[in-house]
């Protein structure tokens, strides 16, 4: 498991609680992952202006052997299997999977951008990461710089472990 990934996790449709518990233990099955830390879980606005219930977010950082392109792949048939459906763009969902990092790895591709390319603008991104994100990462300081410039702008609550 030589690569090194973060994961943004997010749901509003269903039991989101449990459907990012689920996926997580989806993930760490996989025997080309496995998952490291796992960070709170937070309530969040969301965003793009569509009508629709809070989200519940959350980054993991993983190990895996996969590639980029590999582990989004794994990550887009987790979303189908909790029957994901694109209709609206920033609208509801069951579940949202996206690779906010990947070691220090900067691509641009069709299909992915990494660092993800709203990451820096979503503290229901930036929060959880820096729950799991060592300290030494080179992105670090540039995560905790967005999470602070964003601070009081978005909302974002951590979830009690008995709500």
């Amino acid at each position: 498991m030589h690569n090194i990934a973060y994961i943004g996790l997010g749901s509003n449709m269903g039991n989101s609680q449990e459907t990012l518990t689920q996926v997580i233990a989806d993930l760490d099955a996989n025997p080309d992952i496995q998952v490291f830390a796992r960070s709170s879980l937070y309530r969040t606005d969301p965003v793009g202006n569509v009508d629709q219930d809070q989200f519940v977010n959350a980054v993991i950082k993983i190990g895996t052997t996969l590639t980029p392109d590999a582990l989004l792949h794994v990550l887009h048939e987790l979303e189908q299997k909790y029957h994901r459906v694109r209709t609206v763009h920033w609208g509801p969902r069951t579940l949202d999977l996206d690779i906010e990092l990947y070691n220090d790895v900067t691509l641009q591709t069709q299909a992915l951008d990494i660092p993800h390319r709203e990451m820096f603008n979503r503290l229901f991104v930036l929060v959880p990461l820096l729950d799991v994100l060592d300290p030494m990462h080179p992105r670090y300081q540039q995560v905790t710089q967005a999470a602070t410039d964003l601070a009081g702008q978005q909302y974002i609550a951590k979830i009690d472990a008995t709500s």
